[in-house]
């Protein structure tokens, strides 16, 4: 019988989730197939965390996206709270997005493209 458990294990170990490669993306559930984007997200230095491929929205808000990045990588966001430092989204040449703009018109003015790297990161 200790091969049957071998398999199990195996299969397992197959279907893990590798968020460091375009096909290990997190979050695409939810998210019709239309709309997704994938985004090679750079957490906030002081995180530690290494850079990981995440699914959004193109209909997101920048703010929502800033949102959503900070809950899936248990990043500090305290956006909503006066006087706080803000956190906010980079494109790959430092241009931090605004936050009320869409994903989509980011993608249109050339300021992110899909599979591109942004960076989370605090600023004033």
């Amino acid at each position: 019988g200790g091969g049957a458990g071998g398999g199990a294990s195996q299969s397992r170990r197959g279907k893990a989730k590798h968020s460091n490669s375009p096909s290990g993306a997190i979050g695409a559930s939810g998210i019709p197939q239309s709309e997704r984007m994938l985004l090679s997200v750079n957490f906030p230095v002081a995180s530690g965390r290494a850079p990981e491929f995440h699914v959004v929205s193109v209909r997101w808000s920048v703010g929502k996206v800033t949102d959503t990045l900070a809950d899936r990588g248990r990043i500090r966001n305290d956006n909503l709270r006066a006087g706080a430092v803000r956190l906010h989204l980079f494109n790959h040449r430092g241009e931090r997005l605004s936050h009320s703009d869409s994903m989509e018109n980011c993608v249109l003015q050339g300021q992110v493209e899909g599979g591109g790297a942004v960076l989370l990161e605090y600023g004033e």
